[in-house]
């Protein structure tokens, strides 16, 4: 950007760092073609500044790629400041963590505003990441300055947007702005909390409030990177399992409803690459994990009766299969094997496992297998767009519903007063597309419950209804958080 006849810090045009470094003379130009073979052309439009002086900063792209400061002078029109400010930011610094760089004489000199500064984190206490206190940012891919206050600053990093009006006190700029990934819902029932949610990056929050950031922030002992397991024990809801990606441990329990964490004293070899899905029987006395690797790969299930002190192999369970355990009777567990569409029961407490009913859907390991609460055997299988299938008999057979045409995922909720059975609510497709469903009559008759203007985007990962509260429903969304709704 320059006046005419102005020349700018002129160089020979090279490439440096992915950049393709050119001589700006008499104008900002810019290339519509690929880096390989540009082609420079004035953009339409004029090009206007209302300082006394200015710099241009061009950041090279990659790890080590250099600051060049290009030299503005003697703009116009008259100035509205007398000194020449801007910002730069670190990125992929790791262990040192990023930080923004301030200069107010045109770049001569640089300040790191990370040393000073103070953030307040209150309404979303999960971003201090079980520390004392929050970092000052990872990943910082854009930096936002006020051209008419300097101390006014808002930048983007892997977590949140932070910003300052003083460059010294800072807080999340994200009201109204939601984009957790949520993989994992249960909600208890006892206890303070009506939710717990398991998200990439952000772990499990245990939500005592439906309105408000959890207060504990994300769970610790460890911290996990991304949830991948999240169970609790149907007749003991006090005890609480959660698996996931993280440096300190891969495993973890809870005996207080999920309020607080302490880490499996041993884990299988494969968990620490391999984490995969975890559940508990009705009772919390066994646990079985099925550790599978983001890629695709599966390791053999691993069983452990003593909180995860000890692990053995469980040879007749297939490889990456999906477990469920028994609502009511603690020494019954399911695993229903996609590759081969056969439903493997096991009534010894998890230790072996037999074959049930065979033919059914295969071929997707996002299939699910949900339990009817306070019923055993009644097994509720989302086979995605091969349908909906029900066994009531602890998966010796399998009926498929006609009153459901595609089904992605399955919870059950408190039932209405008076009723025998619970309320079901199903992500899926009745008659046209999918959206979201509820029955009061064991998926004979659907109500769609959302509409056109509500649908969150991918929403087929898991949904659930509230035990204690009729009519509630809670929905995870793939970087929408979770919804939840109630009869109007």
């Amino acid at each position: 950007m320059s006046r005419p006849g102005r020349e700018q810090g002129r160089a020979p045009a090279r490439r440096a760092g992915g950049v393709q470094e050119v001589s700006l003379n008499t104008q900002l130009i810019r290339s519509l073609k690929a880096p390989a073979r540009p082609v420079w052309e004035e953009p339409p439009g004029k090009a206007g500044l209302t300082a006394k002086s200015a710099f241009l900063a061009l950041c090279c792209l990659g790890v080590l790629g250099p600051l060049w400061i290009v030299i503005v002078t003697s703009l116009s029109p008259k100035p509205v400041i007398d000194r020449v400010g801007g910002l730069v930011s670190t990125n992929n610094r790791w262990a040192a963590v990023d930080t923004l760089y301030r200069t107010t004489d045109g770049g001569r000199t640089w300040t790191s505003l990370k040393d000073t500064a103070v953030f307040d984190v209150s309404e979303t206490p999960y971003l201090k990441w079980g520390k004392d206190k929050p970092k000052f940012g990872w990943w910082i891919q854009a930096v936002g300055l006020d051209l008419f206050d300097s101390r006014h600053v808002v930048y983007g990093t892997g977590a949140t947007l932070y910003g300052t009006r003083d460059l010294k006190n800072w807080a999340p700029q994200i009201r109204g702005i939601e984009e957790a990934s949520v993989v994992q819902i249960v909600s208890p029932p006892a206890g303070e909390a009506h939710l717990i949610s398991g998200s990439r990056d952000i772990g499990v929050l245990y939500h005592e409030r439906l309105t408000a950031s959890p207060s504990r922030g994300l769970s610790t002992n460890p911290v996990f990177g991304s949830d991948v397991g999240l169970a609790q024990a149907a007749a003991r809801p006090s005890y609480v399992v959660r698996t996931g990606s993280g440096d300190s441990g891969n495993g973890a329990y809870s005996n207080d409803g999920g309020q607080t964490w302490a880490p499996f004293k041993a884990q299988p070899a494969a968990a620490k690459d391999a984490p995969g899905p975890i559940v508990t029987n009705a009772d919390g006395s066994v646990l079985l994990w099925s550790l599978a690797h983001w890629d695709g790969t599966v390791y053999p299930a691993q069983r452990s009766a003593d909180n995860g002190a000890t692990w053995s192999e469980v040879g007749s369970l297939p490889k990456g299969a999906v477990l469920l355990a028994d609502p009511v009777d603690p020494k019954r567990f399911y695993a229903y094997d996609t590759t081969a569409g056969t439903l493997r029961a096991s009534t010894d407490g998890g230790l072996t496992f037999t074959a049930r009913a065979t033919g059914l859907p295969t071929g997707d390991a996002g299939f699910q297998l949900a339990a009817a609460p306070g019923r055993s055997g009644d097994l509720w299988l989302s086979a995605k767009a091969s349908g909906l299938h029900r066994s009531t008999d602890g998966g010796a057979t399998f009926t498929k519903l006609g009153s459901c045409r595609a089904a992605h995922t399955l919870g059950f909720g408190k039932a209405a007063e008076g009723a025998s059975c619970p309320v079901i609510y199903l992500v899926g497709a009745i008659d046209g597309s999918n959206a979201v469903h509820r029955s009061d009559d064991e998926a004979k008759t659907w109500t769609r419950i959302n509409d056109d203007q509500h649908q969150w985007g991918w929403i087929g990962t898991a949904i659930t209804g509230d035990p204690r509260v009729h009519g509630r429903v809670y929905l995870a969304a793939n970087g929408r958080g979770v919804q939840y709704g109630e009869p109007v």
